[in-house]
């Protein structure tokens, strides 16, 4: 179950949108089950759409100053060789600042620097990008002064002049540090406060060391941008609205969806053939159980991957898979290994590596000690409970979510689907809306039970309000009829 979180970020929302899976996802793990009956489908669906949300739309209302959404998007396009389009480019970018932070940190960088040559990489030659940054320097001459001009704004007053606009950008990050006619350096800074990237000219004996490399955010402000960005464009609590209507509540939906898929597995028997690169000192082995009397419905666990130390023998194999699947599954807390299959004429002192190498797949033979020892009882992970769950979502099994039974037939649904918010307390009395039809039916003189009920749960379409409280009164009254 992946609920990792870190800087207020769910790490599930945030990595299905840069990278389409879960970060487990990075291990092999997958969708396995999603709460409120949500699929594999509606969860790819759903990291599709997200991810897809483009960047223009938020550029699209006229007006000025720009808000922090737009300059914090702004400083990111001017700090990247690829222009983010949609929210999973921005996203990337942002990230990819992060990773690269500690390496600008570094005594041998100035801190919080990319050196110009180091960190543009342009398609036009010396004489393409030559009169681009003229025009670039002609801007900043004509604003003159101490004035900072945005990477926005002087974007703005020169893409007429200067096309395509990759060239604009290119010149926007390598004219950092030029030295013009008069004397006079480009220089740059990051401002912290409007999200922007600056210039302006600057006398050579007077300018910084920092003005000979583009500045970038320090780690700091990349994880407070990175927050920001989460809050305003992925998190359903507090996403910012935007138009048109109908793309914000499709990614509102998308977003709230990604976060309720929380069970991602793995499945062994798709990995049986890697292995992990041969070490001399140790034995990487897939581990297979069969188990003696075992009943006609048992399906044999997944195996699982023992690595041994060099030395390491027969018996020992056998300790450490009764280990493992002990620790493993309830239901083999008192299994023992008794035979290393294919290999029955070896004794337990035979070294592992002489029979299998720096690594291999190993079958071995064992028993549930003791009597009667109840395989069923336990063999499913949602427990013994004999409980039923019918959900106007479409869940019939508990999903992990917070749930309440009816009062009436005892018969248990999602709070969020029955009107209560995530945030609020669970009422001390609940009927639900199927037990509240029948007693309106009964009440108008009905006998049994309603045409359109149908005893087997109501239908999914049936979604809406469907919180009834009553006082004791009331509710054993109903109980009753």
């Amino acid at each position: 179950m992946d609920i990792s979180k870190k800087h207020g970020m769910d790490y599930r929302l945030l990595h299905a949108v840069t990278a389409g899976q879960p970060w487990y996802g990075n291990w092999g793990y997958k969708f396995g089950a999603g709460s409120f009956a949500l699929t594999a489908e509606s969860y790819n669906k759903a990291v599709d759409t997200l991810s897809k949300v483009p960047l223009s739309i938020f550029f699209s209302r006229g007006g000025y100053p720009p808000t922090p959404l737009q300059n914090t998007i702004g400083l990111y396009r001017s700090l990247s060789n690829q222009q983010p389009v949609t929210v999973r480019d921005l996203f990337r970018c942002v990230l990819h600042q992060l990773h690269e932070a500690p390496e600008r940190a570094k005594p041998e960088s100035p801190a919080g620097k990319t050196p110009v040559a180091g960190g543009v990489v342009c398609a036009w030659t010396r004489d393409g990008l030559q009169p681009a940054e003229e025009v670039i320097v002609k801007v900043l001459r004509a604003v003159g002064g101490s004035r900072w001009v945005t990477w926005r704004a002087l974007r703005g007053a020169a893409c007429y002049a200067i096309e395509p606009p990759e060239l604009l950008d290119c010149c926007l990050r390598g004219v950092v540090g030029k030295t013009v006619g008069d004397g006079m350096v480009v220089t740059a800074r990051y401002n912290a406060e409007t999200k922007a990237i600056e210039y302006r000219l600057e006398a050579a004996d007077n300018q910084q060391s920092s003005a000979q490399c583009l500045p970038r955010p320090s780690a700091g402000h990349l994880i407070h941008d990175l927050k920001f960005l989460y809050d305003a464009l992925l998190n359903p609590a507090t996403m910012q609205p935007y138009k048109p209507i109908a793309l914000r509540e499709s990614a509102l939906s998308s977003a709230t969806k990604l976060l309720d898929c929380k069970q991602f597995i793995r499945h062994y028997d798709e990995s049986v053939s890697y292995l992990p690169p041969p070490n001399p000192s140790a034995t990487a082995l897939w581990c297979h159980v069969k188990l003696v009397d075992h009943p006609e419905d048992y399906t044999a666990p997944p195996p699982e991957l023992l690595v041994l130390p060099a030395g390491a023998t027969i018996a020992d194999l056998k300790f450490q898979v009764t280990k493992t699947f002990q620790e493993t599954y309830l239901i083999f807390q008192r299994f023992q290994v008794e035979q290393l299959l294919d290999h029955e004429e070896s004794s337990d002192v035979t070294p592992v590596q002489a029979l299998f190498g720096s690594y291999g797949v190993a079958r071995v033979r064992g028993r549930f000690l003791g009597i009667d020892q109840s395989l069923g009882q336990f063999r499913k992970e949602r427990g013994v409970d004999n409980w039923i769950v019918d959900c106007a979502c479409g869940a019939k099994d508990d999903d992990g979510e917070r749930m309440m039974a009816c009062d009436a037939c005892g018969v248990w649904q999602h709070t969020r689907c029955a009107g209560v918010d995530d945030f609020e307390e669970v009422p001390a009395k609940f009927v639900c809306k199927k037990c509240v039809g029948i007693r309106k039916y009964r009440s108008r003189g009905g006998v049994g039970r309603p045409k359109n009920d149908r005893p087997n749960g109501r239908c999914k379409d049936e979604i809406g309000p469907s919180l009834t409280s009553y006082d004791g009164q009331e509710l054993s009254g109903l109980e009753g009829q």
